[in-house]
């Protein structure tokens, strides 16, 4: 990467999990550049080393707090892949209804509690959920609503709020019963009157305001790179779908039904200053901070990668966001909050029309055809993108290695070119006025909370000061030799 020098970090950023930081660097052509940072180390992947294949679902649950069901899932359809298993109807409907439910709690966590601040407040010192409740009390009441109503469906279905213990090799642990149905249309009730109140906020105080026009109009926030995702016949797909790849103009790069075949288009490089790898498209090689080797994966980029969204009040907002900003391609990040939106619709009506669905009451939960290989693969639409498991098995069954390749991971790459077209503007005002403007300050903020990363999913970091609680971007101003010239 050449050689470069320290010039200011943001330390630590709050509102996202785990413990990340941005450090601004310049190189030797004085190019300015921002470095995301992820602090934290895991180890998840050499914690499965040497365990039964079996046992994955179970311990790679405890990698996130947020989205465990999503890891559990995933691994499941990795090691159904090593037994040459495939689920009973049943079964696949049921791990299809809990990644909803999922999504659904994810998404209204973030919007609720992160993204609404972030707009809502814009332009305010203080851009958190404290303040913007206190203004708007209706929304806290409509957002710990559903996620009272959510965790307690969560323990209905699957016994606990989270590491539930769905799957099993080839099915689920336990099928369904009518009264577990009744209670989950009874739940959605709730919870979709809950989230019209968000709805409705969203689309009053954000989307109308001039404020949020000049955002989605913003260069700093435009990133012009290859969207991947999962696809169901061109629409749409969470759970088993085929990866596809676009580019910034919306043509198809790359799609591939087996989901062993995304080494051909993922790559991963290793740098000396993160403790996550970097992916890239393979094809175009690793160029750090360039959009044609960057992938991009979430809601945002799953609706550039889809030609619809399969139900009708979802396909009815995603109408009404392309009109909106002109069509596709979606290239701006601030919009990943109305691609949520899009989402937590679609899975409210993909719920509600699993719940109706009378294969979950009837037939096996399991299978257990099938003959044992040396390699499964799983891919899924985890909240906040593409998760990739990845495990080869010794003779014994169990694992003698395992990637597991999560969307924060994937996301790396764009978060810092992102970051980086904003780079050289907070180092001119530091040089101009000793400090960065808050504006710069809460435009590099919401680059990265828009894309909701999960650090290091299960765990929190809050930097505590000699006299207070840091609750935003810390700023940091360094000399060459390391001297803290300024910090605020």
């Amino acid at each position: 990467m050449g050689h470069y020098k320290l010039l200011t970090t943001l330390d630590p950023i709050t509102l996202v999990e785990g413990v990340a930081r941005v450090v601004i660097v310049a190189g030797d052509d004085n190019e300015v550049r921002a470095l995301y940072q992820i602090m934290e180390f895991r180890g998840f992947e050499k914690l499965l080393v040497g365990r039964h294949i079996e046992d994955a679902p179970r311990v790679v649950s405890a990698i996130c707090g947020f989205c465990s069901w999503s890891h559990h899932l995933v691994s499941g359809k990795a090691v159904d892949s090593v037994f040459s298993r495939s689920p009973p109807a049943r079964a696949e409907l049921t791990r299809r209804l809990v990644n909803y439910i999922q999504i659904l709690d994810s998404h209204l966590l973030h919007f609720a509690f992160i993204g609404l601040p972030d707009l809502a407040l814009w332009g305010e010192g203080e851009r958190d959920v404290v303040k913007l409740l206190a203004k708007n009390p209706e929304v806290a009441s409509s957002a710990l609503r559903t996620r009272s109503v959510l965790k307690r469906l969560e323990k209905r279905l699957v016994g606990k709020i989270q590491h539930g213990p769905v799957v099993v090799p080839g099915g689920v642990a336990r099928g369904l019963t009518r009264e577990d149905l009744d209670w989950l249309e009874k739940a959605l009730v709730e919870v979709d009157g809950a989230f019209e109140s968000l709805y409705r906020f969203f689309h009053e105080k954000v989307v109308k305001s001039e404020q949020f026009k000049r955002l989605v109009e913003s260069e700093e926030f435009k990133l012009r790179c290859i969207s991947a995702g999962l696809v169901r016949d061109g629409a749409l797909e969470h759970y088993d779908g085929t990866l596809r790849l676009v580019d910034p103009k919306g043509r198809v790069l790359y799609e591939a039904p087996e989901p062993g075949r995304y080494v051909e288009v993922i790559g991963e490089a290793l740098v000396n200053w993160n403790h996550s790898t970097l992916p890239y498209y393979k094809p175009a090689g690793f160029k750090l901070f360039s959009e044609e080797s960057t992938i991009m994966v979430g809601p945002l980029a799953r609706l550039n990668v889809v030609e619809k969204v399969p139900t009708e009040r979802a396909s009815w907002e995603y109408g009404r966001l392309l009109e909106a900003v002109g069509g596709k391609p979606l290239d701006n990040v601030v919009l990943y909050h109305w691609a949520r939106v899009v989402e937590i619709i679609h899975s409210l009506e993909a719920i509600a029309e699993l719940s109706r669905d009378q294969r979950l009451l009837e037939g096996d939960v399991v299978s257990f055809e099938g003959s044992p290989t040396n390699r499964g693969v799983g891919i899924i639409e985890a909240p906040r993108g593409l998760l990739i498991h990845d495990y080869s098995v010794r003779e014994d069954l169990t694992i003698a290695r395992a990637r597991i390749i999560t969307p924060t991971t994937i996301n790396n790459m764009a978060i810092n070119t992102n970051l980086s077209r904003v780079a050289p503007r907070l180092v001119k005002e530091i040089k101009l006025s000793g400090r960065p403007s808050p504006g710069t300050i809460s435009i590099m903020e919401s680059i990265v909370r828009s894309y909701d990363p999960c650090n290091s999913c299960a765990t929190h970091c809050i930097r505590i000061g000699r006299d207070q609680v840091v609750t935003s971007f810390s700023v940091v101003v360094v000399s060459e030799s390391g001297e803290v010239l300024w910090r605020g």
